[in-house]
């Protein structure tokens, strides 16, 4: 099967509880990666007043690799332990990986 890229975007107040989350969920099963990001397009009255004059709100992007038959269980896992985070996601077939050695 193939592997799956889960993209999460996340709000900045919840950033600590959702990198802990996936350390203890994803383990060695999966690899993923942290930074920050710029979010737009989120409801104006979401945002704060700096955020709606500089149209952006700062996230944090988390990308994770995972094999295809564990993404529905994780998401449903996170579902459970993010729960009104605000955190959004979306999954995308990943065409091709490897390790350069």
């Amino acid at each position: 099967m193939a592997d799956i890229c889960l993209n999460m975007l996340c709000p900045l107040a919840v950033e600590e509880r959702v990198l802990d989350t996936l350390l203890a969920l994803v383990g060695e099963a999966g690899i993923f990666t942290s930074a920050p990001a710029h979010a737009h397009g989120f409801a104006h009255g979401l945002l704060s007043t700096e955020e709606q004059v500089s149209g952006r709100s700062g996230a944090l992007l988390v990308q994770l690799l995972l094999p295809q038959e564990r993404l529905e269980a994780l998401i449903a896992e996170l579902q459970r332990e993010l729960a009104r985070s605000g955190v959004r996601y979306w999954a995308t077939p990943v065409a091709r990986q490897g390790e350069f050695q």
